[in-house]
């Protein structure tokens, strides 16, 4: 491996500037390095290619690695620096970069070394290929697929928000009061209900999530935003929601809303529940789309933690991003089956629980809005 950094200055009509577009910025790369070529020599040549989408310099290096790959056993990793930011800039620090090549494309890293630029990087590839391919190069070990120690305790304040939220709360009270009435002699059924409830939620906040990560990333790839204007919105977007909250501890239900369903809502929301449960359908399964249904009415007074933890995982792999997402709504949904299980067990009742949700629901808010406050100064924090 070499032990020194290259770089080869690049002339002016060798590179795209993400930042001033010189290069359109409305495509994605199209050419398909080859993996299963039988006559390719020496071995893995690992390469990592920064791009940006619609970058014609990057298109051309592109085409270049692939013409090798025919030759050479090249397997190339991308990193679309308009979407993920946060990994390219890992990269940039990992390779000291000087900052006058931070907005410019296309940036090849292998072997310690890095490269600007289409023509200095089809260059430094000719003239050292033959090394690579004898000695191998490994890929980077740089961390940029991975959450930072804030960024996690800053997904489990945001799904804790979500947690104590007491839309949720109300609503399943309300259908385990439903169950309760229906089968009094059958308690399993309200463990089974309350457990389906759950999930219903769990299953349909999880594909809300899913679709805002896909669109944050989609909205990154088609634009010049930074991320540290993504970073800055929702850390003061998170401090705002938090305010909200507040208020609603120091003043309830002031200025004409509280952070909850509205109340012109509740009514519908409750009857469709009482709708699904009383109707033909099992209670069991009736509960479970319940739950996927009024997720629709509870959208407005949860989601807002949500977008702020979407904006964090936006720089993840999409897998790994749904990881997240799936142990974000695990936190999210977990005080259900705990209040659900409590009940059936008999160490609490559905009165006691609904006592308890009326008499502290201000508290409820409070812990939100501390949560929600504490979550957006990590951002913003880090932003420094």
């Amino acid at each position: 491996m070499l032990l020194f950094l290259l770089l080869i200055s690049p002339g002016t009509n060798t590179t795209c500037n993400v930042t001033t577009g010189t290069c359109p910025i409305n495509g994605t790369l199209t050419t398909t390095i080859l993996s299963n070529a039988s006559n390719r020599t020496g071995n893995l040549i690992n390469l990592m290619l920064a791009y940006a989408p619609g970058c014609t310099h990057c298109e051309a290096l592109n085409e270049f690695i692939g013409n090798m790959s025919r030759t050479y056993n090249i397997k190339v990793t991308y990193i679309n620096v308009v979407a993920n930011q946060t990994t390219f800039a890992k990269y940039l620090s990992y390779f000291n970069v000087s900052d006058k090549y931070w907005s410019t494309v296309p940036l090849l890293f292998t072997n310690d070394t890095y490269c600007v630029g289409d023509l200095p990087c089809e260059s430094f590839l000719t003239g050292n290929i033959i090394s690579f391919a004898s000695k191998g190069v490994p890929l980077p070990k740089v961390a940029g697929g991975s959450l930072g120690h804030l960024t996690i305790l800053a997904i489990i304040g945001l799904a804790l928000v979500d947690s104590v939220n007491p839309c949720a709360f109300a609503v399943l009270i309300f259908l385990l009061s439903t169950l309760f009435m229906r089968d009094p002699n059958k308690r399993y059924k309200i463990l089974l209900g309350g457990m389906a409830f759950a999930l219903g939620i769990f299953v349909f906040y999880l594909t809300v999530g899913i679709f805002l990560l896909l669109g944050i990333k989609s909205v990154l790839a088609i634009s010049n935003l930074q991320n540290s204007y993504i970073y800055g919105a929702f850390g003061i977007f998170s401090i705002f929601l938090g305010i909200l909250n507040l208020k609603d501890y120091f003043a309830y239900g002031s200025l004409g809303f509280a952070m909850e369903v509205p109340k012109r809502w509740r009514p519908k929301m409750l009857a469709t529940i009482d709708k699904i449960m009383l109707g033909k359908i099992a209670s069991i399964p009736g509960a479970f789309i319940a739950g996927m249904l009024v997720t629709a009415f509870l959208l407005p007074c949860i989601t807002g933690p949500y977008f702020v933890a979407g904006s964090l995982l936006k720089d993840l792999p999409l897998a790994e991003g749904i990881l997240w997402l799936c142990f974000y709504n695990f936190l999210f949904v977990l005080p259900m089956f705990m209040i659900t299980g409590l009940i059936y067990l008999s160490f609490t009742s559905i009165e006691k629980a609904h006592a308890f949700r009326e008499k502290n629901i201000k508290k409820l808010h409070l812990i939100a809005g501390v949560l929600l406050l504490i979550v957006g100064t990590v951002i913003l924090s880090s932003m420094i």
